[in-house]
């Protein structure tokens, strides 16, 4: 069906179809409502288009391939269309869209696959919801968060089952935080339940390493690309949950928030927006500017 822009605040695609998120239906034996037997990417759109969209895709195959689903069985062309149709019914030119990808239907319910299943494609949109300028202008807290985690120094899979980040944040606004903060039983900083962390220290910028089994974000990888060009120092690296009161500004990032400041971790205060903090920052949307073209 074809739609023109409506005031419906989120539309979704099943594969193809689309429909006022509310009316969308899959089938109950999709194996990605079954055992959240999917993956997915969240990404927004500027001016209509989808931001960093060749990444998202890479990504996306990379983590289709890690859960067994042969990548060739996804048409890039064909979801680029779809997500541009499912945006093009909102009444805004700035989404949040997030694209999932299920094995598909099966009659088994077996946790053990058909290897014949063609894969379920479910993309969701809503405008974008602008980061509020006070966390901009004056920096989130965070909250640490132990968590169990993988460590065999292999990119991990964006898999639809998101049951502890949604746990760890519950704790975390709970608690008065904006967002939890993971870390190993080993004391070593991972990541945000929902974002990549960096920290500044001297003058340089720190970023756990892919490693340790933190996600590879499409945001992380373009914040780093502009320290570089900043001339700044920049260290993939072991930050001890123990150093992280040493540390001189902290802030985090995501594809729908760009970079926002944190203004303490545990209480602790820093400076939010520091001086590094601001600059990438800055740096940051100006790549976005520059993708857009």
């Amino acid at each position: 069906m074809a739609a023109e822009a409506t005031s419906v605040p989120m539309w979704a695609s099943v594969n193809g179809h689309l429909s006022p998120a509310a009316e969308a239906v899959i089938p109950a034996l999709d194996r990605g409502f079954l055992f959240g037997d999917a993956v997915y990417e969240v990404f927004s759109t500027r001016e209509g288009r989808p931001l960093f969209w060749a990444e998202h895709l890479a990504r996306l195959q990379h983590s289709a391939r890690r859960t067994g689903v042969d990548p060739a069985r996804i048409d890039g062309p064909k979801l680029l269309a779809e997500v541009r149709a499912l945006c093009a019914c909102l009444a805004s030119p700035e989404a949040y869209v997030r694209l999932m990808l299920s094995r598909g239907v099966s009659l088994d319910l077996g946790l053990d696959p058909p290897a014949d299943l063609t894969p379920s494609r479910v993309i969701y949109a809503r405008p974008l919801t602008p980061v509020p300028a006070t966390l901009k202008a004056e920096g989130c807290a965070l909250m640490t968060t132990i968590v169990p985690r993988r460590d065999d120094g292999q990119l991990v899979a964006k898999t639809s089952s998101r049951q502890g980040a949604i746990t760890e944040r519950a704790a975390a606004r709970a608690a008065g935080a904006y967002e939890a903060l993971r870390i190993d039983r080993l004391g070593r900083v991972l990541e945000g339940a929902t974002s990549t962390l960096f920290a500044v220290r001297d003058g340089e910028v720190l970023t756990p390493p892919l490693s340790l089994g933190v996600l590879d974000g499409i945001t992380r990888r373009h914040v780093l690309q502009a320290a570089r060009a900043l001339g700044l120092g920049v260290h993939e690296s072991v930050i001890p949950a123990s150093q992280l009161r040493r540390l001189d500004e902290v802030f985090i990032c995501s594809s729908t928030r760009g970079v926002v400041p944190v203004r303490a971790i545990d209480g602790h205060p820093f400076a939010a927006p520091g001086p590094v903090t601001a600059r990438l920052s800055a740096a940051y949307e100006a790549a976005v500017d520059s993708h857009l073209g």
